[in-house]
């Protein structure tokens, strides 16, 4: 069950995000234009999943190793090189997006202790804010599991 989850949480949450974006639009459009009368509310959490699929999509680009990265150094390395250099690169990343989730929580309790709402949904900004935190910590735990990897290569000589 582990396996199943951390093979796929990132592609399930993908597939419910863009799903529900293309529902809430598509009844939006149905609304507007055959029925003449329009959602108040469908546009707003359209949007919202869409935030949120684009930060998950972060993590499943890391964990696809499909992010655009050059490579002009790294293809000029022998095979242990490349994966220091590998692991070299993923501890940047990992500090980045660290320090991404850091202020991103940061920000995140400061919309919550404003208690900013959203204008037609009512809910609270704070929740849109997490995206940034808990997609870059996905993204940290993508690259330690890189970087656990790359370390298993380098000792079995791969």
């Amino acid at each position: 069950m582990i396996k199943l989850i951390d093979d796929h949480f990132e592609e399930a949450l993908l597939v419910f995000l863009l799903s529900a974006m293309s529902l809430l639009i598509g009844a939006q459009v149905f609304m507007r234009y055959v029925m003449l009368n329009s959602l108040t509310w469908s546009e707003e959490l359209a949007r919202y999943c869409f935030i949120w699929a684009t930060y998950i999509g972060v993590s499943y680009g890391v964990k696809r190793k499909a992010h655009i990265c050059v490579t002009a150094l790294s293809e000029r390395l022998s095979g242990n090189s490349q994966r220091y250099l590998h692991i070299f690169a993923y501890a940047v990343f990992g500090l980045f997006a660290f320090m991404v989730m850091k202020e991103g929580w940061a920000l995140a309790m400061k919309i919550f202790r404003f208690g900013q709402k959203s204008s037609s949904l009512g809910i609270y900004m704070g929740w849109i804010y997490l995206a940034p935190t808990l997609s870059f910590g996905l993204v940290v735990l993508r690259l330690l599991q890189a970087v656990s990897g790359e370390i298993r290569a380098i000792r079995q000589g791969a």
